[in-house]
């Protein structure tokens, strides 16, 4: 038997067709790695820099994989699967990571070829982040992804990542005519169905993201994020902000993409939600995160639905 591996959780898959819970009882059993294969973008393929080390140390030996493209919908995944039969066609970036060793490392795939690759447990889909909100933008060509993961990894349990709503210095949400948390509500609720129409996991990130912005609670200012998990990216604070020509703060950096803090964040609620780790038992956590912080991550990541 693994350790870090609750009895509880495989009371959360004893019914076929599960929409929560964990991939824990082939692992129960099973010595062999949890293979994980994300078919994603940038908000995926961030969590090739804490998961592995998050599910290690929960006691879990994981293989993840992720293929990417900057800015993927579901319709563009779509339209590369049906060019399968193109050898030279390969748009994705593919990296994984294998008990800690990265095994591959920007290598050009397309979808088809690695979901035959290997026998996945776990395989990820998600919405782009600016259509996630829009409830028609999920088919036909969601329903043709999960269609195709079915058959080419019949054996594996398919979730959705859950994605996030924008910092309110995103012009988009002005553009939409709405603020962050009509966003978070709208896609909230398309992935819901979404995944409620095929039976499939629901990784609640989006969800924790909210919760830890109503906890903290994230203070916005002029020329701040604040707390947020969300923006700022990898620059120092001092260069996240400027003054444009009419003398307004205006952010300098990403103002989207999850910041240092939020990517740890994203892998504990993956780690939980997939691979039922007890985050009690996780004593990693990068230097740049506090001690107050990990613990308010960890409780929002455990109780995130």
């Amino acid at each position: 038997m693994k350790k870090g591996i609750p009895t509880l959780c495989l009371a959360f898959l004893a019914a076929a067709g599960s929409t929560s819970g964990c991939l824990a009882s082939k692992r129960d059993v099973d010595p062999e790695t949890t293979k994980v294969l994300m078919i994603g973008n940038s908000f995926s393929i961030c969590l090739l820099r804490h998961l592995p080390t998050v599910a290690e140390k929960g006691g879990v030996q994981l293989d993840l994989a992720s293929l990417y493209i900057g800015g993927c919908s579901l319709s563009n995944h779509w339209a590369n699967a049906r060019r399968d039969g193109e050898p030279d066609y390969r748009p994705y970036r593919y990296d994984r990571i294998v008990k800690g060793e990265r095994v591959a490392d920007g290598a050009k795939r397309n979808v088809c070829e690695v979901l035959r690759q290997a026998k996945w447990d776990i395989v990820t889909l998600q919405q782009a982040s600016h259509a996630s909100w829009k409830p028609g933008s999920y088919h036909p060509a969601g329903d043709e992804m999960v269609a195709l993961v079915r058959r080419l990894a019949p054996q594996a349990k398919i979730y959705v990542q859950e994605t996030w709503s924008y910092t309110p210095w995103d012009r988009r949400l002005k553009k939409w005519g709405f603020d962050q948390d009509e966003m978070y509500a709208r896609l909230h609720a398309a992935y819901a169905d979404f995944a409620k129409g095929h039976g499939l996991g629901v990784i609640p990130f989006g969800t924790a993201v909210q919760s830890w912005r109503r906890q903290l609670p994230v203070k916005y200012t002029e020329n701040s994020f604040g707390g947020d998990v969300v923006g700022g990216g990898r620059q120092e604070a001092r260069d996240q902000f400027k003054r444009n020509a009419k003398n307004e703060w205006e952010p300098a950096c990403d103002v989207f993409h999850l910041g240092p803090k939020g990517e740890y964040f994203q892998a504990l609620v993956w780690a939980k939600t997939l691979l039922c780790v007890d985050l009690d038992k996780v004593d990693y956590a990068p230097t740049f995160v506090t001690d107050d912080e990990v613990a308010l991550m960890k409780k929002i990541a455990s109780e995130a639905r």
